[in-house]
C-alpha cells in the first residue's frame, strides 16, 4: 500500500510538472505577430499620439516582449492561440471588417467573439473560412451588411453562431445545413427574407434557433419537427403564415416557444400539452382562432403565457385551477367577460398582467391592488368604481393602463416613485389631482385626458423629471395653467 501511495504521489508530481511545462510554452511567432498587427490596425494612430500606458480594453497587455498566451483576452492550448474574447473592445473606432484580416491567419482559433464593436462592411466570408476549427463565433451587435456568406456554412465544427443585431440582408440559404454540428443559431434583428428552407431540419444538434425581427415568410417548415434537441425556438416578428405545425409538441425539450407577431392562423395545436418543460409560450398578435385550451394551465413549468391580439376566445363558464406559477400573462382581446377571473388571484408570482380589450366588469379588485405587480393593463373594458389607495403604494408598479373604462372618484395620494407610465384617459375621474403626482421623477407618459378632473392648480414637475408626454385635455381645470415646459425648466 505504501508503494502504491508513493507511486500515486510520483504520478501526481509528474502530472503537475507536465501542466506547468505545457503552460510555459511560448506562443507561435506567426500568431503573436498576427495579433500585434491586429492591435496596430486598431490603435496604431492613437498609440502614436498618446502615452503607451493608455488603456486599450485589455489589448494594452499585448506587446512584443511577452508571450501572447499570457495576454488578456487570449486563450491558448499549449503554443497555439485557440480563443479571442474581443467583446466590445473597440466599439467607438468605426472600423471596417478589413481590420480582422490578421486574425484570419490564426487557423487554430476555436472561439472568436467580436461582438458589439460596430464593425462595418460585409461579413468577410473568405477570411472566416480559413478558421476551419471554429466552434464558437459571436458577431452580434455590429454593423455588418450585405448577405450571409456561404463560406460560413462550410465551418464543419461550428456549434454556436450569432449574427444578431446587424444589418444583414439575405435569404437564408440551403447551405445552412452544412453546419452539421450547430447547436445555436441566432439571426435576430437583421433583414433576413424569403422562406425557411426545408433543409433546416438537418441541423439535428440545434438547441437554440432564433430569427426574430426579420422578414421571413411562408409556412413554418415541417422539417423543423426533426430538431428534437431544440430548447429555444424564436420566430417572433416575421411574416410566417398558415397554421402552426400540428405536431409541434414533438419538440418535447422546448422551454421557449415564441411565434408572436406573425400571420399564423388556425387553432392552438393540442400537441403543445406534451411540452412538459415549456416555460414561455408567446403566440400573441397572430390570427389564431378557437377556444383557449385549459390544458395550457396544467403545464407546471409555464411562467410566461401571452395569447393576446388573436381571435381566440376564453371560455368564461369553466373554472380552472392552474398548476403553473405564472409571472407574465396576456389575455388581451380574448373575450374574457364578467369580473377579473378569480384564479388569477392565486398567481402570486405574477408581475405582468394584460387583460385589455375584453368585457370585464366590476370594481378594481383589492387583491390586485395589494399584489405589487410591475405592469397592469386593463384598458378598454367596462370596469367601474374608485381605485383602491393601496394601488398607489406599490414599490414595483411601473405601468398602469386603465384607459377607456368607467372608473370614477378622486385619485388617491400617490406614495410611489416607481410609476413610469400612467394612462387613465376616458374615465369619470373627478376632483383635483393629488400634488404627490409631481414627485414621480421616473414618470415618462401621463395621460389623464377626457375625465372630469378639476382645480386651478396643476402639480409642477421639477427640473429632474423625465416626463416626455402629458395630456390633460378635456377636463374641468380652471385658472392659470402652468405650461409643462415651464415646470421642467
Amino acid at each position: 500500500m505504501a508503494t502504491l501511495s508513493l507511486l500515486s504521489k510520483s504520478y501526481y508530481i509528474v502530472f503537475v510538472l507536465s501542466l506547468s511545462f505545457i503552460g510555459s510554452f511560448p506562443c507561435l511567432d506567426d500568431q503573436r505577430e498576427a495579433l500585434l498587427e491586429f492591435k496596430d490596425l486598431l490603435f496604431g494612430e492613437l498609440m502614436a499620439d498618446n502615452s503607451t500606458d493608455m488603456f486599450l480594453g485589455g489589448l494594452e497587455t499585448w506587446n512584443s516582449s511577452s508571450e501572447c498566451c499570457q495576454w488578456a483576452l487570449v486563450e491558448c492550448n499549449s503554443q497555439q492561440v485557440t480563443g479571442l474574447k474581443l467583446y466590445s473592445v473597440f466599439p467607438t473606432l468605426g472600423k471596417t471588417s478589413t481590420v480582422l484580416a490578421p486574425i484570419f491567419r490564426i487557423k487554430t482559433l476555436m472561439s472568436l467573439d467580436i461582438s458589439y464593436n460596430s464593425i462595418q462592411g460585409e461579413i468577410p466570408g473568405i477570411g472566416l473560412r480559413n478558421l476551419s476549427e471554429l466552434v464558437y463565433l459571436d458577431m452580434r451587435g455590429n454593423s455588418f451588411n450585405g448577405s450571409i456568406p456561404l463560406q460560413l456554412f462550410h465551418l464543419a465544427n461550428l456549434e454556436f453562431l450569432d449574427l444578431s443585431d446587424n444589418m444583414i440582408e439575405a435569404v437564408l440559404p440551403n447551405e445552412v445545413v452544412g453546419l452539421k454540428s450547430l447547436k445555436q443559431l441566432s439571426l435576430d434583428a437583421n433583414f433576413i427574407h424569403g422562406e425557411l428552407p426545408e433543409e433546416i431540419g438537418n441541423l439535428i444538434e440545434l438547441k437554440k434557433f432564433t430569427v426574430p425581427d426579420n422578414q421571413i415568410s411562408g409556412r413554418i417548415p415541417l422539417s423543423i419537427l426533426q430538431l428534437r434537441k431544440l430548447e429555444v425556438l424564436n420566430l417572433q416578428n416575421n411574416s410566417f403564415s398558415l397554421e402552426i405545425p400540428a405536431d409541434i409538441g414533438s419538440l418535447v425539450n422546448l422551454t421557449t416557444l415564441d411565434l408572436s407577431k406573425n400571420r399564423l392562423s388556425g387553432e392552438i395545436p393540442s400537441s403543445i400539452q406534451k411540452m412538459r418543460k415549456l416555460e414561455t409560450l408567446q403566440l400573441e398578435n397572430n390570427m389564431l382562432s378557437g377556444e383557449i385550451p385549459t390544458w395550457l394551465f396544467v403545464l407546471k413549468e409555464m411562467k410566461k403565457l401571452h395569447l393576446g391580439g388573436n381571435k381566440l376566445a376564453w371560455n368564461n363558464n369553466l373554472a380552472i385551477k392552474p398548476k403553473c406559477k405564472l409571472s407574465s400573462l396576456s389575455l388581451r382581446s380574448c373575450s374574457v367577460k364578467g369580473q377579473i377571473p378569480s384564479w388569477i388571484s392565486n398567481q402570486t408570482d405574477l408581475i405582468y398582467l394584460d387583460l385589455s380589450e375584453n368585457d370585464l366588469e366590476g370594481d378594481f379588485p383589492q387583491w390586485l391592488a395589494e399584489r405589487n405587480l410591475g405592469t397592469i393593463i386593463l384598458s378598454d373594458n367596462k370596469l367601474t368604481g374608485s381605485l383602491p389607495s393601496q394601488l398607489f403604494q406599490s414599490r414595483n408598479l411601473s405601468v398602469l393602463a386603465l384607459s377607456r373604462n368607467n372608473f370614477f372618484g378622486e385619485l388617491p395620494e400617490i406614495n410611489t416613485t416607481s410609476i413610469m407610465v400612467l394612462l387613465l384617459s376616458e374615465n369619470n375621474f373627478s376632483g383635483p389631482l393629488p400634488k404627490s403626482i409631481s414627485n414621480i421623477h421616473r414618470m415618462l407618459l401621463l395621460d389623464l385626458s377626457k375625465n372630469s378632473f378639476s382645480g386651478n392648480e396643476f402639480p409642477a414637475f421639477g427640473p429632474d423629471s423625465l416626463i416626455a408626454f402629458v395630456d390633460v385635455s378635456y377636463n374641468n381645470f380652471s385658472g392659470k395653467f402652468l405650461r409643462i415646459s415651464d415646470s421642467l425648466r
